[in-house]
C-alpha cells in the first residue's frame, strides 16, 4: 500500500486522493460513508477529494435514488495524468533555461576595487595564508614582517607542507622579518630557495604581510585572529614601511 501511494503522489495527486482512488479500486462502487469508514478520512474532506479525482479523469459516479455511488477509472487513466505532468515539467525547464540564460547574460556589477575580510581561529589563518597563495604568480615578491614566535608555534608544519611548498614551486621569492628570539625558525627558511631572512631585536604578538595588493595582519594568542584588506594603498604603505625595517634589521 505504501509504495503505491507513493507512486500515485509521483504522478501529481495527493495522498488522500491516492488513498481513496485505491480504495475504489479495491472495493468497487461506494458511497462516502463507506469510503470515509474505510480510508478514515473525515467526512468534511470526502466530496472534495472525489471531485479533484473526477476532475483528473481518475473517478466518476452515478445516481441510485438520488445517492451518488462513486467508482475509479480505469488505471489507464494514469497514463495520461503522467504525460500531463511531464509536460508542464519539460515546460518549467525551459522556462527555467531561459531565466538563466538572462541572468548570465545581464551585466555584472561592478566589483569594488578594495575589498576586506576577517579571519578566526587556527583553521582562519589557514584560510587566509591560502587565499594568499593562490593570488600570486610567477615572479611575484612576497613580504612578511616581525613573525613572532607564537606563529611558528602554531602553523609551523602548515607553514612548510604548504605555503612556501607552492611557493617555491611557483616561483615566488620571500623576503621576511623574524624576531631575534624565533632566530631556529628564521635559520630553518635561510636554507629554502627563493628565500631571504633578516633579524628584529623586538618581541611582537602580530605580524604583517604584503603580497601584490594584499595586504594582511595577523595576531596570535589564545585564539588568533587575522585581516585580509585588498586595497592597493594599504599594500605600498606597508611595503614602504616593511622596506624601513628591512633596512635596519640584521642578517
Amino acid at each position: 500500500m505504501g509504495v503505491q501511494l507513493e507512486f500515485l503522489e509521483s504522478v501529481g495527486i495527493s495522498r488522500k486522493e491516492a488513498m481513496v482512488y485505491l480504495d475504489l479500486l479495491n472495493y468497487g462502487e461506494s458511497q462516502t460513508g463507506k469510503i470515509c469508514e474505510r480510508t478514515r478520512i473525515p467526512s468534511s474532506y470526502i466530496y472534495g477529494i472525489l471531485n479533484s479525482l473526477i476532475e483528473k479523469g481518475l473517478a466518476t459516479y452515478k445516481l441510485i435514488n438520488n445517492v451518488k455511488l462513486f467508482s475509479a477509472s480505469n488505471p489507464d487513466a494514469l497514463t495520461q495524468l503522467f504525460e500531463e505532468k511531464e509536460k508542464e515539467v519539460i515546460k518549467q525547464k525551459t522556462e527555467l533555461l531561459g531565466f538563466i540564460t538572462k541572468l548570465k547574460a545581464a551585466e555584472p556589477r561592478p566589483r569594488r576595487p578594495n575589498d576586506f575580510k576577517y579571519f578566526q581561529g587556527v583553521r582562519g589563518i589557514k584560510s587566509l595564508y591560502l587565499d594568499i597563495i593562490t593570488s600570486w604568480k610567477k615572479g611575484d615578491e612576497y613580504y612578511i614582517a616581525s613573525a613572532p614566535t607564537k606563529s611558528f608555534e602554531k602553523l609551523e608544519a602548515f607553514f612548510m607542507e604548504i605555503v612556501h611548498k607552492k611557493r617555491i614551486k611557483d616561483g615566488v621569492t620571500m623576503k621576511i622579518l623574524v624576531n631575534r628570539n624565533s632566530e631556529k625558525w628564521g635559520l630553518k627558511r635561510t636554507k629554502l630557495p627563493l628565500t631571504e631572512v633578516r633579524y628584529l631585536d623586538a618581541d611582537t604578538k602580530t605580524e604583517y604581510g604584503v603580497l601584490n595588493d594584499y595586504f594582511f595582519l595577523v595576531t596570535y594568542g589564545a585564539e588568533p585572529y587575522g585581516l585580509l584588506i585588498k586595497d592597493r594603498n594599504f599594500a605600498d604603505t606597508y611595503k614602504i614601511f616593511f622596506d624601513l625595517l628591512w633596512n635596519q634589521a640584521k642578517p
